[in-house]
């Protein structure tokens, strides 16, 4: 039999999560990294990528590839259980799950989380943060304080809220430009750039850096659960997204339309929303997330305390009742063009 190609992002390419899958269906799973949401969308919309499932956020399942004819619906009924099994709070962000015009099921929801930014409260307070949001960066005082997570969908989010934009409205060249002065600033300013969470949290644990951009409960866990509770992840209290400051994202896996659909590309979703996977997507490579499934208490269960403080469990609906959906930017080609030349000038 061939085998389940998997493009997803870290964590459910490790061995936890694919060798029980593996051995109870005696296939292989071929899984690569993605490390982009637009450009791996780009590339399979334009067949120079070929995978039978896909794990990306949210907007590229039901806005983006299932538009394209590039996403197979799923078997409703099959699905049924873990559906009520989800977070009942987190309803709203299970929409992304559907077909926008047939309402068919095209996805199964899991890991998901507000993704801003990320301070040291021994030197910047929650509340401070809080109602300064991303201009945090703009202060002269913090020109050296603070480190970038080189995540670029989420940098083009939050260089458009810092600036005053709406990420998800059509941008004129002059508000590109505020952009790209942003932009400037921030790479100019920051002490550290890099695409290792666990080097930002390093940096800010050792008071090397004060605080990072772009970054949320995801990466700030690991630091949290060896203990420093002073790594905290912060989700501004509003701004120019109808109100709202701040981004929360939801990953959707869905099966990849292909001319010889893979025979267990359903089942792998199906074995995904189990409980016992449930919990070791949540707690990968020594992390720790929430996931839709923690409705069931047989997921919520297996969280201990420790847990549940390394995501802020006890103030996670309210920071993502301040986001905004983690969508499809109008202007991302051109935003990503500036980025890049600001971010990789010499």
């Amino acid at each position: 039999m061939a085998p389940l190609r998997l493009i997803c992002w870290e964590g459910y390419d490790t061995p936890a999560i694919v060798v029980p899958f593996e051995r109870r269906h005696g296939v292989d799973v071929h899984a690569q990294t993605l490390l982009s949401d637009a450009g791996t969308a780009e590339a399979i919309a334009a067949g120079s990528d070929r995978y039978d499932v896909l794990n990306i956020n949210n907007a590229y399942v039901a806005g983006y590839l299932y538009p394209r004819g590039l996403v197979m619906p799923l078997d409703t009924a099959r699905f049924a259980a873990g559906a009520q099994h989800r977070l009942a709070q987190f309803e709203r962000l299970y929409r992304w799950t559907r077909a926008p015009d047939t309402g068919e099921l095209i996805g199964i929801c899991q890991r998901f989380g507000a993704f801003n930014l990320v301070i040291n409260t021994r030197a910047v307070s929650v509340a401070a943060a809080e109602d300064q949001g991303f201009a945090l960066a703009a202060d002269p005082a913090n020109r050296g304080r603070f480190g970038i997570l080189r995540y670029e969908d989420f940098n083009i989010f939050h260089l458009c809220i810092a600036s005053g934009l709406n990420p998800f409205v059509p941008l004129d060249d002059a508000q590109e430009r505020a952009f790209e002065a942003t932009a400037r600033a921030w790479f100019g300013g920051a002490a550290l750039i890099t695409d290792d969470h666990h080097r930002l949290n390093r940096a800010l644990k050792r008071r090397e850096i004060d605080f990072y951009l772009s970054g949320g409960t995801y990466t700030a866990s690991p630091a949290r659960l060896d203990g420093h509770d002073e790594i905290h992840a912060v989700t501004p209290c509003s701004g120019p997204i109808d109100g709202r400051g701040g981004i929360v994202f939801v990953e959707i896996t869905c099966r990849l339309r292909q001319p010889e659909p893979h025979p267990h590309g359903e089942d792998f979703l199906a074995y995904l929303v189990e409980p016992e996977t449930a919990v070791r997507a949540a707690l990968v490579d020594g992390t720790c997330n929430p996931v839709a499934q923690m409705g069931d208490r047989r997921v919520f269960d297996a969280f201990s305390a420790k847990h549940l403080n390394a995501i802020q469990w006890d103030t996670l609906e309210r920071d993502i009742a301040r986001c905004a959906d983690y969508d499809i930017v109008p202007n991302h080609a051109s935003l990503r063009t500036r980025l890049r030349k600001v971010a990789d000038a010499p």
